[in-house]
């Protein structure tokens, strides 16, 4: 059997815990960055393909409106 001695001197795993913790910590903020960063490029391939397509149909009702006033112009 192992006896204690008097004195309180800490075990090891006392000064470990604050690397351990230390580690999860910045394996979380990495991690929420890069979840971050995709969000950001998905909105921003949404926001270019929807404008995109807002020009695309904006452009054929221009095309119509240009066929509808040549139609009455003759």
């Amino acid at each position: 059997m192992v006896e204690k001695s008097g004195s309180n001197i800490p075990g090891p795993d006392l000064y470990v815990w604050p690397l351990v913790a230390g580690k999860m910590a910045t394996e979380m903020a990495i991690m929420a960055s890069v979840s971050f960063a995709r969000i950001v490029q998905i909105a921003a391939q949404s926001a270019d393909t929807a404008l995109g397509k807002y020009i695309e149909l904006a452009e054929q009702e221009m095309q119509k409106a240009q066929r509808k006033e040549s139609v009455k112009v003759e």
